[in-house]
């Protein structure tokens, strides 16, 4: 692809003493599905994304029998970005963007259109265009959620409006936990909800490393709905019975870092947390976190998160929070360890009990990963989001039912 070397945004970044930009990793389910779907020989499939590295308008290829359509979106010009922080405007509509998205449509003509993410209104307002073509969407997250608030502190009244607008919108949507179909069903009534994980990122060539860490602490960015605060408390308790150390990996904004570090130094842990910046590619991070003897994640404001799927699968034994899904995971065997939400000390008596019975630790870890590589295999969940599709264009041409093997299940996945 023409990638641009980013040379006057570097120089910039030089002089306020930042690290280069560099391209990275950028949403690994998607990757992981479009990687199962390249084993489908009966489907024709198009991928349309945005890139902000594109120095063309759009740049189009077919490789391994996907056919990929960039373009350059409206929301990564730095001089209309300018305007739009200067004047505060919220109701963006990105026209070009749009533009752009319904002439590819136009030109592929697909049978069906599956929208990856409502939370992103640059490119996913464009769905509100699409006419005569039955739209899928499958929800990574729901942004409207009344916690998000609470938990992070800031929410994008754009962002926000649009992906209520979309989930009115859109008739067919899929999701993996309780918490979002709830969310959808609240937004959309009508809407018809359909059971779909997301390929997960299996670790590859990971090699064994010596334990350095007693726990790790991972996530893209760091932040409060993150648990990280719980995660650092929780340490602390800890600390008064036996030394333990906790690694903290992923991006953090330099002021909230800042409010990490200072907290660390009144829970007395200046010697017992590190911090390790976000990895660009993925599979160095996994290489970098099997140095930790078990994974806290308490996440709150998710399902499954991905992070705890992926500690799963290198092996480490998980202490999380309860959400809408990770009970989930001990619905045949223990697999990990949950705490009540918001509930430190119970975080912490969980990780006592990994530190002081490692045959359980390891036994919980075996549970896990079974129960991950049997319910989360990519393939079966690309040929269930296949049959989706098929089923949604039965419905939106004939009126044919459903499968209720393929719908949502509430009883599945009951309230926490």
């Amino acid at each position: 692809m023409p990638l641009s070397n980013n040379f006057f945004e570097n120089i910039i970044r030089k002089i306020f003493k930042k690290d280069k930009k560099a391209y990275r990793d950028f949403a690994p389910w998607v990757n992981n599905l479009i990687l199962e779907f390249e084993k489908m020989k009966n489907i024709e499939l198009h991928i349309i994304a945005p890139h902000k590295g594109l120095k063309k308008m759009k740049y189009a290829f077919t490789l391994n029998r996907i056919h990929y359509h960039f373009y350059a979106p409206e929301l990564f010009f730095p001089f209309r970005n300018l305007k739009y922080r200067i004047t505060k405007i919220q109701n963006r509509t990105f026209k070009r963007n749009r533009r752009l998205i319904k002439d590819f449509i136009q030109n592929i003509q697909p049978d069906i259109v599956n929208l990856i993410g409502a939370e992103n209104p640059y490119y996913a307002i464009a769905a509100l265009d699409i006419q005569h073509i039955p739209v899928y969407l499958s929800a990574q997250t729901v942004y409207s959620n009344p916690d998000r608030m609470k938990l992070s502190g800031h929410v994008d009244t754009m962002v926000w409006d649009i992906e209520i607008q979309l989930h009115k919108h859109i008739q067919y949507m899929g999701c993996g936990g309780r918490m979002h179909y709830d969310l959808l069903k609240k937004n959309n009534p009508q809407a018809i909800i359909f059971k779909n994980f997301f390929p997960i990122q299996q670790p590859n060539k990971v090699k064994p490393l010596p334990k350095i860490y007693d726990f790790v602490f991972f996530a893209a960015g760091v932040a409060p709905k993150k648990g990280i605060e719980d995660a650092l408390e929780a340490l602390a308790i800890v600390n008064r019975q036996r030394e333990a150390t906790l690694d903290v990996v992923g991006s953090c904004n330099p002021e909230y870092k800042s409010y990490l570090v200072q907290k660390i130094k009144k829970l007395g842990l200046e010697d017992r947390v590190y911090f390790h910046d976000y990895f660009p590619v993925h599979a160095d991070m996994h290489q970098h976190i099997v140095q930790a003897r078990y994974a806290l994640l308490p996440v709150k404001l998710d399902v499954i998160p991905g992070t705890i799927i992926e500690a799963i699968l290198l092996d480490l034994p998980v202490v999380c929070y309860k959400t809408t899904g990770t009970p989930y995971l001990n619905s045949e065997k223990p697999g990990v360890l949950i705490a009540e939400l918001n509930n430190v000390r119970e975080l912490a008596n969980h990780m006592l009990t990994l530190m002081e019975s490692e045959i359980l630790a390891q036994s919980l870890a075996k549970n896990a990963k079974e129960f991950v590589l049997k319910t989360f295999d990519n393939t079966t969940s690309a040929k269930r989001l296949l049959a989706d599709y098929y089923a949604v264009l039965a419905h939106y041409h004939h009126g044919t039912p459903i499968p209720k093997e393929l719908l949502f299940d509430t009883h599945e996945f009951p309230i926490y």
